[in-house]
């Protein structure tokens, strides 16, 4: 009998692919693997993960009967993004798009890149003003997020703190019990806040959900959109800040680039994107179900198999980008990588991380050109019961 790999592969390093992973890469495209709760097919290579994320036969709900086998964070989310009945999530995430995607109009993301740039620059001087060394994802790269996304939702920046706790509570997978308390914190409090904005309705995304369709959408429905916002808004955009940080202080070279010309930022956003894996890689995992038979290379994905689309070892692919291992700010035309997905479920998000990014990564090397890990970077914890990952500290100095 065969003895399948197992899922989470070890990694030595703190960022990058697992070697197990890019071994099976470099067999195939697609591969059998075990995860603690079932067998999966596992598709590593470029080209196949583009078009499977465009696939609409795969999908978020399991298409059987019997019941999932998923903790309670990620059942949040996957009932979150519409997935968690397969009769009714292709209508259900089409309307979610419908009411989501206007929100986060070109507008609004010229308004809010004044403000994001404003809290950047507030950020960095208070850093800059403490006593190193200081934990750089306490100073910056936790509240950055939790600050748009508080804008985003009507929020009072006071509570920021509070939403940080309890998003990280829900995508806890270790705790589930702790992940259904504090999922229901954050929708007490959006339901909370969507009935106060009924009667005092601000410049915000819960107020027009609640002008939208005549005003008839219900309190509940909105709060589960505001859910989605807050929950997914975020927290992805932390890591990448932190993973951000330390690809470019292990690329001195290119981070002296960025120093020198600033206006590399959006190149640098996009080769942390692209390389942003941390730990043992579950954060760069897209898991779905087979909605029917699905051939890639010489393989049959069946109906109701679980597919997990490995975006992260997807974006290392040499065949897709050569030298994918290497931080590059002078790649010419490189093809889009797959940090927000594809197809169907393009992350509605996707600019407004990118403005943050850019706004942090323009200012961070000018403000602290000295910046570096107060600590070796084999000492960092990654967070690997969190369905997103994450560091919990980055402690630098100055």
């Amino acid at each position: 009998m065969t003895v399948l790999p197992r899922l989470p592969f070890d990694n030595p390093s703190t960022i990058g692919i697992a070697p197990q992973m890019r071994a099976l890469q470099q067999e195939g495209p697609v591969a059998r693997v075990r995860t603690a709760g079932e067998d999966a097919w596992l598709v590593t290579r470029y080209n196949e993960v583009r078009k499977l994320l465009a696939d609409r036969r795969l999908r978020l709900s399991n298409p059987n009967p019997e019941p999932s086998v998923e903790n309670t964070a990620r059942s949040t989310m996957v009932a979150l993004m519409a997935g968690d009945d397969h009769n009714t999530e292709p209508a259900r995430h089409a309307q979610m798009r419908d009411l989501l995607v206007p929100r986060f109009s070109t507008r609004r993301m010229r308004l809010m890149k004044t403000r994001i740039e404003h809290h950047v620059d507030e950020l960095l001087d208070r850093l800059a003003a403490g006593a190193a060394p200081v934990d750089l994802h306490r100073a910056l790269s936790f509240p950055l997020p939790t600050m748009v996304v508080c804008d985003l939702l009507g929020v009072p920046l006071a509570d920021r703190e509070l939403f940080g706790q309890w998003a990280r509570g829900t995508f806890d997978q270790s705790d589930d019990q702790h992940s259904a308390n504090t999922f229901q914190q954050v929708v007490g409090y959006i339901t909370e806040l969507v009935v106060r904005k009924r009667k005092e309705p601000g410049d915000d995304i819960l107020s027009e959900l609640i002008a939208e369709n005549g005003g008839t959408l219900s309190d509940a429905y909105i709060a589960d959109l505001g859910c989605a916002v807050l929950l997914f808004g975020y927290e992805t955009t932390i890591v990448r800040i932190d993973l951000g940080t330390l690809l470019l202080l292990r690329n001195p070279v290119q981070r002296a680039m960025l120093t020198e010309n600033p206006g590399l930022a959006p190149a640098a956003v996009e080769e942390i994107l692209r390389l942003a894996v941390g730990g043992k890689g579950s954060n760069a995992l897209i898991p779905r179900y087979a909605h029917g038979d699905i051939t890639v290379g010489e393989t049959v994905i069946r109906t109701g198999d679980v597919v997990l689309l490995a975006i992260g070892a997807a974006n290392y692919d040499s065949r897709a980008f050569p030298h994918g291992d290497a931080f590059d700010l002078t790649r010419v035309k490189p093809k889009p990588h797959m940090a927000f997905g594809r197809g169907a479920r393009h992350c509605v998000g996707r600019t407004l991380a990118r403005i943050e990014l850019t706004a942090v990564f323009e200012r961070l090397f000018q403000k602290l050109p000295d910046l570096r890990l107060a600590v070796p970077e084999e000492s960092l914890h990654w967070q690997e019961h969190r369905i997103t990952g994450g560091f919990d500290e980055i402690p630098v100095t100055f």
